[in-house]
């Protein structure tokens, strides 16, 4: 999904802000409030609340994170999606504004859609393939300062991107668009082109919309709704696209979400029906509780799984973690156990590897403490370099499950023999210090990853290829960079079925036993707690979060 960077696994832990918001944007019900032919109202408020966060970006081709992601799906219009379905079924890519799957040459190199005629923005200008143009113009513009394309290498994918990406032409030149008619020529076949573009990236935009490094906040959509109002750190507004004509739900008039919400009092906000729901889930301590008042999946308290994996990042680029037997000494040291409690009931299952089930290639091995910190082992394995190690600077954001993580992390730290300065920093700008090339930190404890689409390749050569490291937006904010793995890694993309699972499946296992870059510790789960009037649940474990469009307040 979502390059996925991993807050939001974060933000359902440490709390999560409820709404008393809507007394803010109108009232909570609608007055023209209706059954669908599924029995399903439509109408009214959907109040959304988000604990001590706000979405990262709103502009499509520069939200990159879950929540962003999750949002943003309801006012997309891609070529091809998921449905709004539960279970497998939700997890089936199908075309959305194209009329079919594409067409695609004999040497596999060009793809040619061919859009549904009558598509419209909410502005009511038509949707054209020039719309699906202009979004990969964006993804990889320079002007968008570092194009956050450059991480899944779509520079390299299409003809003309390089060019593109160097401000040396102004259109990519693998890229046609004539009327509702959209091609792509590739640079050379690749198996994963259509379920790239399921991300959110790649949703219709006007073909005028601006280049703007800093974001834009309110724009025309084509999907179920567009962003009416947005007041970042206070309100995002959305309402229905009055020109949308499409199957997909929209069930309330407008849905509000506000940000930076204590944990706590969202929680007590949802019980008494002054929220809906928490998008970042609920507080680590209330979910054995929710799960015996309400029970598991049975109206009001759940709990979904995700492609998501949670680990701590060494920098590998500077000392003490250029040394690989510190790394392995870290993966040795940290208590897996005590992270995963810390998270409360129903927070997933403790992993040592980056792939996650249902990623072909996943196969499940332990290279490390699995089942508790091994002291002994860690003081083994990094040996007198321990000692003479610099101070590390651990860094993770000011929130209490945050810090509460760094402190267990630390103390594991100490227990080895390492120097510990811990550096507090705000969730506003914590991405941005650790994904900047030259940045200072040695540790970090809040890491993680959902996936960008159902591949190996977007968790290892997105994460871990060195080759592809830039000066900012860095999804490889370990900093690891082996030429070695790095050519592995560009082979393994090359492969397609039984060859492509076997040779990832080697890599993930090699970068954690070989290299040890970071150190997993959690294939997560999410919870989330409903207020009563909330139906019509249906979850999504691409996005991790239920389909917000979908919810119903009647």
């Amino acid at each position: 999904m979502r390059r996925k960077q991993y807050l939001s696994l974060f933000m359902l832990v440490l709390g999560v802000a409820l709404l008393v918001a809507a007394t803010t944007v109108g009232a909570a019900t609608s007055a023209t409030q209706k059954a669908s032919k599924s029995g399903i109202k439509k109408g009214g408020t959907l109040k959304l609340n988000e604990n001590a966060e706000d979405f990262d970006f709103v502009d499509p081709q520069l939200a990159y994170r879950t929540d962003d992601w999750s949002m943003l799906y309801t006012t997309a219009m891609q070529l091809v999606s998921f449905p709004e379905k539960t279970g497998a079924a939700g997890s089936q890519l199908y075309p959305q504004a194209a009329t079919s799957f594409p067409t695609v040459s004999k040497d596999g190199k060009t793809y040619t859609f061919h859009i549904r005629p009558g598509l419209r923005f909410s502005d009511g200008s038509p949707v054209t393939a020039a719309a699906f143009q202009r979004s990969w113009e964006r993804i990889l513009s320079p002007k968008m300062g570092s194009p956050l394309g450059v991480n899944l290498d779509l520079q390299d994918t299409i003809v003309g991107g390089t060019a593109f990406l160097a401000g040396k032409a102004a259109h990519i030149s693998g890229i046609k668009a004539k009327g509702l008619t959209l091609s792509f020529r590739l640079t050379k076949p690749n198996a994963t082109f259509v379920s790239i573009l399921s991300m959110q990236w790649f949703t219709a935009v006007k073909p005028n919309t601006p280049y703007d490094d800093k974001g834009i906040n309110v724009y025309p959509a084509a999907g179920p709704y567009y962003i009416k109002a947005r007041n970042p750190g206070h309100s995002t507004v959305l309402a229905r696209n009055p020109f949308y004509k499409g199957n997909r739900p929209a069930n309330p008039d407008q849905i509000v979400f506000t940000p930076n919400v204590d944990i706590d009092q969202s929680l007590l906000q949802v019980k008494a029906g002054q929220s809906d729901l928490d998008i970042g889930g609920v507080p680590a301590t209330a979910a054995a509780d929710l799960a015996k008042t309400y029970g598991v999946n049975k109206g009001r308290f759940f709990v979904g799984a995700t492609s998501c994996v949670n680990y701590m990042a060494m920098n590998n680029a500077r000392p003490p973690f250029n040394n690989v037997n510190l790394r392995k000494a870290v993966n040795w040291a940290i208590d897996r156990p005590a992270q995963v409690r810390l998270l409360g009931a129903f927070a997933g299952k403790r992993t040592d590897q980056m792939l996650v089930p249902g990623i072909p290639g996943y196969r499940a091995f332990t290279a490390y403490a699995i089942k508790g910190a091994d002291v002994a082992k860690a003081k083994q394995v990094g040996g007198s370099a321990i000692a003479s190690a610099p101070t590390l600077n651990v860094i993770h954001t000011p929130t209490a499950t945050s810090t509460n993580r760094a402190q267990i992390a630390e103390f594991n730290l100490k227990q080895v023999g390492f120097k510990i300065n811990d550096v507090p920093t705000p969730a506003t700008n914590y991405y941005q210090v650790i994904q900047t090339r030259g940045t200072s930190y040695n540790f970090v404890t809040n890491g993680g990853w959902c996936a960008d689409y159902f591949d190996p390749f977007d968790y290892l050569n997105v994460l871990f290829d060195g080759s592809k490291l830039q000066a900012a937006n860095n999804n490889n904010y370990a900093y690891f960079n082996n030429a070695s793995f790095n050519a592995q890694l560009a082979h393994a993309a090359s492969l397609s079925g039984a060859a492509r699972a076997k040779a990832y499946q080697k890599l993930d296992q090699e970068l954690m036993v070989k290299y040890a870059p970071v150190v997993p510790y959690l294939i997560s789960t999410n919870r989330y707690f409903t207020a009563s009037r909330v139906k019509n649940w249906i979850y999504s474990s691409y996005f991790g979060s239920p389909y917000f469009n979908a919810l119903a307040v009647g």
